[in-house]
């Protein structure tokens, strides 16, 4: 700005030429430095850019080196420590003189729940069978019978013999054969008041002699509360009933009926268990009283006796208008506020006819799908030289009906008998094998009175 000032002076004044050559040249400035020179400094400059950047970047490598090897250190010493503790267990187990067993049983544990979903219960069949053959004077037997649990097949060989008229072998032989068409089967589960299931361990279906039990037309269970985990309390009971029930039943949570059929037994209450269950279900006042009651009783000798609940019937087969009537039961077939057997196969539906309920029951699981089929018949004798039909058949069964975990099983035959899953007397169901009709044997060969048909 001041040369410029300057410059501005000079064009509106007078000087002499001393004074503009003084002013020309301190005006200029000469750049002695060449060209060269400056791109020495700027590449001096990008030098020691990269120099920089290159200690900072093998500064990071380093530290970070270092750092790695500080962690890879870390893990080997914890490695060494966890080697020698292990080498020490394994001394230790090696050492166990029934290792074997033990890890044997862990593998079975672990294996447990499918050991439990595919497991298949072979005595089952005997139950289909019984309900299949002819029930009567009639006669099927079997001599030789291979059963296929994985795909659920049956193949057998065995006689037919008619003994009351019309002596007709083949005629025996197709009721087998239709019997077997029409079999269904049954499974579900029991539960108590609350709708909560019943052990299966706890029910038993059957008698001594395998034999469904039943009243009239009806089909049902005991309920054993004295089997460990199978105790129940009375819904609704008294402090008097709590205190004569046994600790088994308090500690399940189960509750039947208060109109439950119930088998009972009397026994003396302990003084200890009358301590440990005082206060169940009772004020101080029923407790104090209840007390009193016991060493009034003590006192004189004479022991304190309880009525105990053994066993309570639940019914399999609803009990229809009963339950209709007291609420248990809807049209639609739903029971609750009731002991019962939820069928996962029937489904019950009522209808009003005038002032008349109707009540039916729809099964839908069938045992034999696709019926059963004979393979091959010829006349024959028995061992008593009898004229009888030998014949071979297969059926397949539902694969379903020999699940260990379809519970409370039972195999319902055409007739309406049953058979639960239980000891079978299956004596009846087998015999010796027949021999075929000999060269010479014309009475068997050609027999038409004893056997017959297409």
């Amino acid at each position: 700005m001041k040369d410029w000032l300057e410059k501005i002076k000079g064009l509106f004044g007078k000087k002499d030429e001393e004074e503009l050559i003084t002013t020309v040249n301190t005006k200029y400035e000469v750049n002695l430095v060449p060209e060269i020179k400056l791109q020495m400094i700027k590449a001096q400059k990008i030098r020691n850019l990269v120099l920089f950047v290159c200690i900072v970047v093998s500064a990071a490598a380093i530290g970070s080196v270092l750092v790695l090897f500080g962690i890879k250190s870390g893990q080997d010493i914890a490695m060494a420590n966890q080697d020698g503790k292990l080498k020490v267990l394994s001394e230790k187990m090696t050492g166990y003189s029934e290792l074997g067993d033990l890890v044997a049983i862990q593998g079975q544990l672990t294996a447990l729940s499918d050991i439990a979903e595919n497991k298949k219960i072979l005595s089952r069949v005997f139950g289909a069978l019984d309900v299949m053959l002819p029930d009567g004077e009639d006669v099927v037997q079997l001599s030789e019978l291979r059963v296929n649990l994985e795909e659920g097949m049956l193949n057998m060989e065995g006689r037919a013999d008619a003994r009351i008229d019309p002596l007709i072998d083949y005629r025996v032989l197709e009721s087998f054969k239709k019997g077997a068409a029409l079999t269904k089967y049954d499974y579900g589960r029991y539960v108590d008041v609350n709708g909560e299931e019943i052990p299966s361990w706890c029910i038993d279906e059957s008698d001594a002699d395998g034999n469904a039990l039943k009243e009239g037309e009806s089909y049902y269970a005991w309920w054993d509360l004295r089997r460990d985990g199978c105790g129940a309390m009375k819904q609704g009971a008294s402090s008097d009933e709590v205190l004569g029930a046994s600790d088994a039943n308090m500690k399940t949570g189960l509750q039947y009926s208060a109109d439950a059929d119930v088998e009972t037994q009397e026994r003396e209450l302990t003084q200890e268990e009358i301590d440990a269950q005082r206060g169940n279900g009772m004020n101080a006042d029923e407790a104090k009283q209840n007390t009193e009651n016991v060493e009034n009783s003590e006192n004189n000798g004479e022991p304190v006796k309880v009525t105990e609940v053994m066993r309570v019937k639940v019914w399999r087969t609803p009990q229809y208008e009963k339950w209709y009537q007291a609420g248990n039961m809807t049209m639609d077939g739903a029971i609750s506020g009731i002991d019962h057997f939820e069928s996962a196969c029937i489904k019950y539906s009522g209808s009003k006819v005038g002032e008349v309920t109707r009540w039916t029951s729809d099964n839908e699981c069938m045992l034999v799908p696709e019926g059963l089929t004979v393979t091959s018949s010829s006349n024959a004798r028995d061992e008593s030289n009898n004229l009888v039909l030998k014949f071979t058949a297969t059926v397949g069964i539902e694969p379903a009906f020999f699940q260990f975990q379809n519970k409370h099983m039972i195999a319902i035959g055409p007739m309406g008998q049953n058979v639960t899953d239980s000891y079978v007397q299956i004596e009846g169901m087998f015999a010796q094998e027949v021999t075929e009709c000999a060269a010479n044997d014309s009475d068997c060969l050609y027999n038409v009175k004893n056997s017959g048909g297409n």
